[in-house]
């Protein structure tokens, strides 16, 4: 026994030493948690580089919704602002080099009654050890919602002034402006007809069926086209003291070349004119489209001394479109300054009047049964003041970016930047 005794103590002293002795212990210790601390520090690393590229990815979907609300006041459906987000992520995505895989998505959402666009991009890189930590690779995403700043497109502007011309609709006339603003620097007058807008407010005081609810005690807002001198822009007058007589078509096709109508022009019957391109100044005579007749003119501007206005009548045909250049871009009929007369639209058939129709000192009215401007992209009406009676439906369309006759400056889509939505 006490021989066991020695051998085992003697053991104990051999092995004390290495006990004492922790090289072997970090080896081993390295050579079990190595491979671990390794592992982690790889994943650490893609973690982090998976970390910036969501950030990265979140800041261009931030972009790119801020790129594309300011659109969202220039055209109904929301096209244009989906493609002006997209091309901006398409461009970021190809200035980041080892860009992640991705998918957008470009949606044009309601918040609160107000539309926004909705920006969704899914990116996607791989992950070390073949995809297998996360399983599948990484999948991250960037997210976001921005709405327009600018104020609602002006598209009839009823100056008001001495006179205390207004807004005014009797019997069953209609306005509809689903995406534009209809503003009257005094009364707008509902009696029996109604109006619908994306927005409809008035200096003064609104009455009768308006719909959303119209606004009370705006700010003025001026003419936007003080600067346009249209007495010196016209060209010489027509002879001064000679009597004159309008041009009386009854048949046929008649082709007019821009410049000097002295006398007016009479369209009747089954007479189709046709105008061409550019300035048309009536003097000293009105423009009448009666009876079945037809009116038609690409970029065009028609405008009328103070002796002279239009009256569009019968089951008249009217399409005229704006000039697309020049001085009077974007206007497709205007009265100079000291113009009182009330021009009247009347015809059943009047389905296109694209541009501004400019009466800084007249009255537009507009009678009849049917529609008005049905088919024009968009129309803008700046009058002193504005009269629907009987059943006619003014149709006034803010479509922008849909034809080459712009917008002037003062109408239209008024931008002012954009903002995300939390």
């Amino acid at each position: 026994m006490k021989a066991v005794k020695r051998i085992l103590t003697g053991l104990r002293a051999r092995l004390s030493p290495l006990r004492s002795d922790t090289r072997g212990n970090i080896a081993l210790g390295f050579a079990l948690v190595g491979p671990a601390v390794i592992l982690l520090g790889v994943g650490a690393v893609d973690l982090f580089a998976v970390h910036t590229a969501q950030g990265r990815l979140q800041g261009i979907a931030d972009a790119g919704a801020l790129a594309g609300a300011p659109a969202l006041a220039l055209a109904t459906d929301g096209a244009a602002a989906k493609e002006r987000a997209a091309s901006f992520v398409v461009g970021a995505m190809s200035a980041w080099p080892e860009a992640p895989g991705y998918e957008g998505d470009y949606e044009i959402v309601d918040q609160g009654g107000q539309r926004a666009i909705h920006v969704l991009l899914r990116g996607h890189r791989p992950s070390f050890f073949a995809n297998l930590l996360p399983p599948g690779g990484w999948n991250f995403v960037g997210d976001a919602t921005a709405t327009s700043l600018g104020l609602v497109p002006l598209c009839v502007l009823v100056t008001g002034g001495a006179g205390a011309q207004v807004l005014s609709i009797k019997d069953d006339g209609r306005i509809a402006a689903p995406a534009c603003m209809v503003h009257s620097n005094r009364d707008i007058l509902v009696e029996g007809g109604s109006i619908t807008a994306a927005a409809v407010q008035a200096v003064t005081s609104a009455s009768g069926s308006i719909s959303p609810s119209p606004g009370t005690g705006a700010a003025r807002i001026d003419d936007p086209f003080t600067e346009l001198d249209l007495d010196r822009s016209a060209p010489p007058g027509c002879e001064v003291g000679a009597v004159l007589q309008p041009l009386k078509l009854a048949v046929g096709v008649t082709r007019l070349s821009p410049g000097v109508h002295c006398g007016g022009l009479d369209i009747s019957g089954s007479a189709t004119v046709v105008l061409e391109p550019g300035e048309h100044w009536f003097l000293r005579g009105h423009l009448t489209v009666r009876e079945g007749a037809r009116l038609q003119g690409d970029d065009v501007v028609l405008f009328f001394d103070t002796a002279s206005k239009f009256e569009f009548r019968d089951t008249a045909l009217v399409r005229l479109s704006g000039r697309t250049g020049g001085a009077y871009a974007g206007i497709v009929m205007g009265s100079m300054r000291e113009n009182r007369q009330n021009f009247i639209i009347s015809s059943d058939n009047v389905d296109s009047l694209l541009g501004v129709i400019y009466v800084p000192n007249a009255q537009l009215v507009i009678e009849g049964t049917a529609d008005v401007a049905r088919d024009s992209a968009w129309t803008v009406i700046v009058a002193k003041g504005l009269q629907l009676r009987g059943a006619p439906s003014l149709f006034v369309n803010a479509n922008y970016n849909s034809t080459t006759v712009p917008v002037p400056e003062g109408v239209g889509p008024r931008t002012g930047g954009a903002r995300l939505i939390d």
